[in-house]
């Protein structure tokens, strides 16, 4: 028993460091695509790259809405890693008669109303992001 115990908070402190990598992907992709928005903001009448418009802005404006694209794909996938790594941290509290501490807390936070699931609220923002891209298309 006590090497499964051993082994449940080994997988826990996974869990925990797959949620440092999440956070280091968010602010990489928002780093990203703010730059992107600095560059687009920069190069408009009076910025100082007002000399680059056209297809670099196109281009600008494409890359920021792949990026976007890209950075929903890799939240929901973080959603997918969490959902296994719970799901495997629920198989082992049942199997060794353990508090069942994540199927408690999943109670608590589905019944609570104003629960959202971070990795969805993770994919507002570069939807949102995708929008403004798309719109500085045909803006310019």
């Amino acid at each position: 028993m006590a090497d499964h115990i051993e082994q449940y908070k080994a997988y826990l402190q996974d869990v925990g460091n797959i949620g440092v990598r999440h956070e280091n992907s968010r602010r990489f992709y928002l780093s990203v695509v703010s730059a992107l928005f600095v560059f687009v903001s920069m190069a408009g009448g009076d910025g100082i790259f007002a000399s680059v418009q056209g297809h670099v802005l196109t281009l600008a404006s494409v890359v920021g809405i792949l990026l976007c694209i890209v950075w929903v794909v890799h939240m929901q996938s973080f959603h997918a890693i969490y959902s296994a790594k719970f799901d495997v941290l629920r198989a082992i509290e049942n199997k060794h008669d353990l508090f069942h501490i994540f199927d408690e807390e999943w109670k608590l936070l589905s019944a609570n109303p104003r629960f959202q699931l971070l990795t969805f609220i993770d994919s507002i923002f570069p939807v949102l992001f995708l929008l403004v891209f798309v719109a500085l298309l045909f803006i310019k």
